[in-house]
């Protein structure tokens, strides 16, 4: 896995991912599940080294992201509309697996 180094808005983070757009949706998974009641879901595929979490978290209308270092003029710039309706997407496929298996949708985000 590559380190990225992940930033938008109020949020810098460094998370071990396979790919940036894997990066991207990780960020937008954190916001989100500081934003709405979602318990953080476990991921083996990525992970995230982040600073103190009590305080709010928003994103900027681009999420940067570098493997080099935060900050960096040749940084990737994804869409962060376009990140949400991805993790969305998903976020909605597994609610809908997770209902077709006969378990209550809070099981799914529950470690």
């Amino acid at each position: 896995m590559a380190k990225f180094y992940v930033q938008s808005g109020s949020v810098r983070a460094i998370v071990d991912s396979l790919d940036m757009d894997r990066a991207a949706l990780w960020v937008v998974n954190e916001v989100m599940t500081t934003t709405l009641p979602i318990d953080d879901l476990s991921d083996d595929e990525a992970t995230v080294d982040r600073a103190d979490r009590t305080e709010a978290q928003y994103l900027s209308e681009t999420i940067r992201i570098s493997e080099q270092g935060f900050d960096r003029d040749d940084a990737c710039e994804v869409d962060v509309l376009s990140a949400f309706r991805h993790w969305y997407e998903l976020y909605q496929a597994v609610t809908i697996l997770a209902s077709k298996l006969g378990q209550p949708e809070e099981s799914v985000c529950r470690n």
